[in-house]
């Protein structure tokens, strides 16, 4: 059943979003689905959102990101959305496009609600991870005004690919950033440890800018620059940030991190679409110092 956005209960803490900050968030999760890519039995296209475990994944998710990047800084809107599951990207691209219509259009319609009735006329940031930024690239595409566009900050649509024909057929709608303060662009990344943990599903990307000295060619920014990684810890039951944790350079359109142990988020499972040394799971918590810090000013808040 498609969502109503004008029910609290498709939302993340609909309640407590608007906190009288100048500045809104307004957030898409990744693929939270755990079925494998290898399992096609009677696994669903789409996640059930008025489901409990499908919920819970997800505000697992958006709570962090509300912690980490919201933080006391912005007000964040995040609603629940009818999201492909794994299955799907076993699927052929042509595919994969047809069924990712139903999920883009949710995000639209709940992007559209949020402008109506939270946004008040405020500048937003789009932010995203995975799945979560193939749906805002879709609304950068066809779901927003000019009016809409012209008060978005910036899109940090992590996590996914942008392609070379993508940029050329919306030229005024998908502009990679190419510095720390340009506003109305897009920030855009993938992770690795080496050039060979390239995602076959996010290859063809023609955007890349380093969230650590941001910039857009293979200048190496050095660890002392990285001021963060932030995770959570069990001990202090809070999140920590661990600054120095890796050098970042750009190679091939592609984020390397060498001093990162592919470990941290190698799933053996799927490792066909993410292989070792790749770091997608990585991408929202690898940079999150550099990231706030940029979009507070981005914002003109820091």
């Amino acid at each position: 059943m498609r969502p109503k956005y004008s029910l609290e209960r498709n939302w993340f803490e609909i309640a407590s979003q608007n906190k009288g900050k100048a500045v809104d968030i307004f957030y898409i999760y990744p693929t939270i689905n755990s079925e494998p890519l290898t399992n096609r039995g009677s696994v669903p296209s789409y996640t059930d959102i008025s489901r409990f475990e499908v919920r819970n994944a997800a505000r697992k998710n958006q709570a962090y990101i509300k912690a980490v990047y919201a933080g006391d800084d912005f007000n964040f809107y995040a609603p629940y959305y009818r999201q492909m599951t794994t299955k799907v990207f076993a699927m052929s691209n042509t595919e994969r496009k047809l069924r990712a219509k139903l999920s883009a259009l949710d995000v639209k319609r709940a992007f559209q609600y949020y402008m109506r009735e939270y946004n008040q006329g405020r500048p937003y940031i789009l932010l995203s991870h995975s799945q979560g930024s193939q749906m805002l690239l879709e609304l950068l595409k066809h779901g927003m005004t000019d009016k809409q566009y012209s008060q978005m900050v910036a899109a940090y649509l992590l996590g996914y690919e942008i392609t070379a024909r993508e940029l050329e057929k919306y030229p005024h709608r998908i502009v990679p950033a190419k510095s720390e303060l340009d506003r109305g662009v897009v920030i855009s990344y993938n992770s690795a440890t080496c050039v060979e943990g390239r995602s076959p599903l996010l290859a063809n990307t023609a955007v890349c800018i380093n969230p650590i000295n941001w910039k857009t060619d293979g200048t190496l920014a050095p660890k002392e620059m990285h001021k963060g990684i932030i995770r959570y810890d069990k001990k202090s039951q809070g999140y920590k940030s661990y600054p120095a944790y890796t050098s970042v350079q750009i190679q091939d359109c592609l984020l390397i991190c060498k001093e990162v142990d592919p470990k941290v988020c190698y799933n053996e499972t799927l490792k066909e679409p993410f292989p070792w040394g790749n770091l997608h799971f990585a991408d929202t918590w690898l940079y999150a110092e550099n990231l706030k810090e940029n979009m507070r000013k981005r914002s003109g808040i820091g």
